[in-house]
């Protein structure tokens, strides 16, 4: 298949969400099937998650917010997000069947998105421990500083087209500063966000740290993007959806980076 490369189905596929470092399942037992868009048959099942599920991720994440992960200097950030780069690496021929399977796209393309993931975990690793204040001369009288701290609990809402790569993007960068994230994937691609989370864990990451919730977009994603302890969220996808992720975090003064699609009609 594709070009070659050597395409062997995967064992022991996620069929859990992870909160706090555990495996988590739906608390009525819903779930939601990814299937192989290439057959149409049904991969796993996913837990749908919900209010229970959404406030638990969020928790955790203010657990580690305030106690291991604020523990940690950015020195040591940069160090673990440098050990997530390497065990995505190592983890590459996994990962990219997954997420061709889980896609559709070509095993080669998924192949540059596993390195991809990889570069951006590589990339904030080397500027956890470069986020420095200023000192402000105001005259000799005045001692004046800035200082950068976390922003908080974010919240990261992934398309289906680049699952993990979307996910490394917004996470790499979040954890780098010191944040805590709770990833909703698609619907339909949420495998590889599943497994991230043990490598993160992995490298060294504490638990809670980072959090996977999987689920419908319009119960999670509007949960998660409407609660109040979320402090940014990220998320790309249509322009509607993106109207209603940033009224939903007005109500609670959320601050928002969106990736709008703007896609022309095709005839192919």
């Amino acid at each position: 298949m594709d070009d070659g490369l050597k395409f062997n189905l995967p064992k022991n596929l996620p069929t859990h969400m992870v909160i706090g470092g555990e495996p988590v399942f739906s608390e009525d037992g819903a779930t939601v099937s990814t299937m192989d868009p290439a057959t149409g048959e049904v991969i796993v099942d996913v837990p749908a998650g919900g209010t229970k599920e959404v406030n638990q991720a969020v928790e955790n994440s203010k657990i580690a917010l305030e106690g291991s992960w604020r523990s940690i200097t950015p020195a040591e950030r940069g160090r673990m997000l440098n050990r997530v780069a390497a065990i995505i690496r190592r983890e590459a021929q996994n990962l990219a069947v997954v997420e061709t399977l889980d896609s559709g796209k070509p095993l080669r393309e998924s192949h540059g998105d596993i390195e991809t993931a990889a570069a951006y975990f590589e990339y904030y690793a080397g500027i956890a421990d470069k986020m420095q204040g200023d000192t402000i001369p105001l005259g000799s009288d005045y001692i004046s500083l800035t200082l950068h701290e976390p922003v908080g609990v974010t919240a990261h809402i992934i398309p289906w087209n680049f699952p993990l790569v979307t996910t490394a993007r917004g996470v790499a960068p979040a954890l780098a500063a010191g944040n805590t994230a709770v990833v909703k994937p698609a619907t339909q691609t949420p495998l590889t966000a599943i497994i991230l989370a043990g490598l993160i864990a992995e490298a060294g990451i504490p638990a809670g740290a980072y959090n996977v919730v999987t689920g419908r977009g319009d119960v999670v994603g509007d949960i998660l993007t409407g609660h109040p302890e979320i402090s940014h969220i990220t998320f790309t996808g249509s322009v509607d959806t993106g109207k209603r992720v940033m009224r939903s975090a007005a109500d609670h003064v959320a601050s928002v980076t969106l990736e709008l699609g703007g896609k022309s009609p095709v005839v192919v």
